[in-house]
Parts: C-alpha cells; structure tokens; sequence
C-alpha cells in the first residue's frame, strides 16, 4: 500500500505549535508542513496506530502505541503529527522516538481537545487524521515516510472523541454536462440551455444550477429535477463563441459533491432579411373594490356562569378586482350597549365585547387577531377582521367573526342593546 506524498515549504508557513510545547526539533518544524492529499487518504499503515483509550471526552490526554515499526531506512527517529482537515500538517503531537526499528509508543503532548483545537483547523464535529512520520534522520531529520494512522473525529459539540481506522465518508462525486438548443443560434434569438446533473452510483441528487457565460450569471439559479434536470433560457447580444457554465450545487453537501460543465455556442449575426420591431404597451388601471354587510340583527344567546353572551357576526364581503392591488382592511369597533326595560339607565361597555375572526380572505388577505373580551375588547380599540397588505388581495374574501360578550356580574337584567361598527379601508401599505 502506497502511503501520501508530503510538500516540504519553509518554516514560515508551519501552523502554531500545540500547548506552547513546540515541535520536536528545529529540523521538524522547517521541512514538515503541508500534504498533497487531504484527509481521505491515509498513511500507509491506516490503523496501525491506536489511542488509549480509543474514545471518550477530549480532556483526556491518552496514550499511543503503533502495531508496526518504521520502514527500513526510515528508523531513525518518528514524530506523531495531527492533519487539517486539507490533510496538511497541522502540528506535531508526540515526543520524538528514537530508534522505531520495533512497535513503539508514546503519551501525546496534550488533551485531546487541546492538540485538535490548537494545532489544526479542525473544528467540532470534524476530523483530524493522526499520522506517524518515520524519519531517516535523528530528531525528525531527513527523508520521511507517513506510515501508521488513524482518524480522531469529535462529536458535535468537541467535548467527545473517537477514532476509527478509515477516514469519514466523502461525498459522493457528480458530473454535470450541459447543451444549448439550438446551436448555432443567432444574436437575439431564444436559446435554451440544458443541464443535467448525475450522481456516481446514478441516481439524481437534489440542488441547484447556476447558468453563467463569462463569469456573468444567466438569471437565477434553476432547481434541478427528479431526473437531474435543469433548464433556463437566455440571448446573446454579440456574435461570437461565448462558453456557458452549469455549477451544480447539491441540496445535501454532506452526501453529493458539486460538479459543473460548459458548453460553446456559436452565436452568429441575423438574418439579412429580417427585421425587429419593438411593441409596447401600457396596460390601465381598472377593477372596482366593494364592501358589502349583510343586514339583521345578531342577538346574543346568554349562558354559563359568569353570563356570556354568543352569537355570530352576519357575514362580511370584500371583493377587490382593481389591477393596482392597493391592499385593504376591514376594522370592527362596538358602542357601549345601553339597557331598556328592566335595564333602563344601565350600560354595558363595548369592552366586554371580543370576536373570533373567520372566514376565507382571498388573494393572501389575512384574518386578524382574536381579540379577547375586556382584554383588550372592541370598545375602545377597533379590531382587525381581516386586512390585505399592498400586492395582496385580489378577488373576493366572504369573512365572519364568532363574537363573545363577557357580560358582568353586577349587570341589570333586562335587554341591552349596542352598535358594531365595521369600517373598511382601501389602501393599505
């Protein structure tokens, strides 16, 4: 099994040392940095390294040992070392070995959380790969060799660890092509533009793509479909031979790679023998906004103890055809009920009346709140039946309200009598 290929920079671009304890040597520090693969390629000896123990909080500081010595011409010394998540090194986290030529092992230079948090990019829930450089030189010196590893994960919230012999799984990968219809096509003509977007294991992943030509997006992203597909439609305002790129965005990154494909189109100029006429138009205003109560009276049916009265409102219609969707709003506000008979010279306040608003607003008008008896009531607030904000509105809404007279205890018996006020509003921002 081929282990990974490491870049060796300068010592300017080493990651921050862990715990203050620094690298192990001057040499280590200077050539081992960066590696050409990323975490899903392992050393060459994936799970031929152990932590103990294997899992458990991340204040834990634990042990290691290897199941393999270092390679021949690489047993000088080895140092343990925790990847980003790029698979670069982030920092060495283990006293230098010397002599590997048998199993060896170690006690790491700090917790767990603290060698991840301070020594890689790696965050919560992610992955650091622990790898062991086996050098031909003392101290970390010379040629290197990636040999024993194993992936340390943290759990969503970084205060637990464990570890596995393979890395996390990687998304699985997608490709996308793309085709314009037609191609060639002429300046100012229709084209559409087509791409579809396959998974690996063939099946059609949820996202999006984006159209672009020159680094210009061509309209909205377009979701793609149950058959990866997805289509736009664009012109071209200059012959020539401009490249049109579909990025495939998944819905699920975690599961599908992104993706994308171009296509050239061949745009050429029009027909010498055709012409374009511009046509205009402005359409007016029209439409026509009615409010309409339908007559009788509501009379409260009284029952339980403390005395309520019950009823329905008689039905309320608003039918909004105007093409300018200024919104509207229809508001209720009820008088004082005065006693008679028995009653005479007795009130009830408007405030112990509340309602329930019902009934089907059309357009996306809206009902308006319950409004509770007293709290705050309809005396001497208006309340909202049902309101349309401005673009909204439009035809025709049939709305009610059941309503609730909390009727108090020190009330006259006898007949009372109030007033609803139902007010409509036109305009509405």
């Amino acid at each position: 099994m081929k282990g990974p290929t490491f870049k060796c920079p300068s010592t300017g671009r080493l990651r921050r040392t862990v715990l203050g304890l620094g690298v192990v040597g001057a040499a280590v520090g200077g050539m081992l940095v960066t590696a050409t693969a990323a975490l899903a390629v392992n050393g060459s000896g994936p799970g031929q390294l152990a932590l103990s123990p294997a899992s458990g909080a991340t204040t834990l500081t634990p042990t290691w040992s290897t199941t393999t010595a270092c390679p021949s011409g690489f047993q000088t010394s080895a140092v343990l070392f925790a990847l980003n998540t790029d698979g670069s090194i982030g920092s060495s986290i283990s006293p230098t070995v010397n002599a590997p030529t048998a199993p060896f092992n170690g006690t790491l230079l700090g917790t767990i959380g603290s060698l991840i948090s301070l020594g890689t990019n790696v965050t919560a829930g992610g992955t650091s790969q622990f790898v062991v450089g086996c050098f031909a030189g003392a101290g970390g010196t010379g040629a290197v060799s990636y040999v024993q590893s194993i992936f340390v994960t943290l759990d969503a919230t970084g205060a637990n660890y464990t570890t596995s012999a393979t890395g996390p799984a990687q998304p699985t990968a997608t490709s996308t092509s793309v085709v314009a219809s037609p191609n060639p096509v002429q300046v100012g003509t229709s084209d559409t533009l087509t791409a579809t977007v396959t998974a690996a294991d063939g099946t059609h992943p949820a996202g999006s793509v984006q159209f672009s030509s020159g680094g210009t997006n061509i309209g909205a992203a377009v979701a793609v479909d149950a058959s990866g597909v997805a289509s736009t439609t664009t012109t071209f305002g200059a012959a020539g031979s401009p490249v049109v790129t579909a990025a495939f965005t998944p819905t699920n990154t975690a599961g599908f790679s992104g993706s994308s494909g171009t296509v050239t189109v061949t745009v050429t100029t029009g027909s010498p023998n055709t012409a374009t006429v511009p046509i205009t138009v402005t359409v007016p205003p029209s439409g026509v906004f009615t409010f309409t109560v339908a007559p009788g009276t509501v009379n409260l049916a009284v029952s339980g103890t403390p005395a309520q009265g019950t009823g329905v409102l008689n039905t309320v219609t608003v039918s909004d055809s105007r093409n300018t969707f200024p919104g509207w709003s229809v508001s209720g506000q009820e008088s004082d009920f005065a006693g008679s008979g028995t009653a005479a010279g007795s009130t009830i306040s408007g405030n112990q009346l509340g309602w329930t608003p019902t009934g089907t607003p059309a357009g996306g008008a809206t009902l308006g709140p319950v409004v509770a008896p007293a709290s705050p009531g309809l005396g001497t607030t208006p309340g909202i039946l049902a309101q349309a904000h401005a673009g909204t509105g439009f035809g025709t809404s049939t709305l009610s309200a059941n309503l609730l007279l909390a009727i108090p205890p020190s009330a006259k018996a006898g007949p009372y009598a109030g007033t609803l006020t139902l007010t409509a509003v036109t305009s509405l921002p």
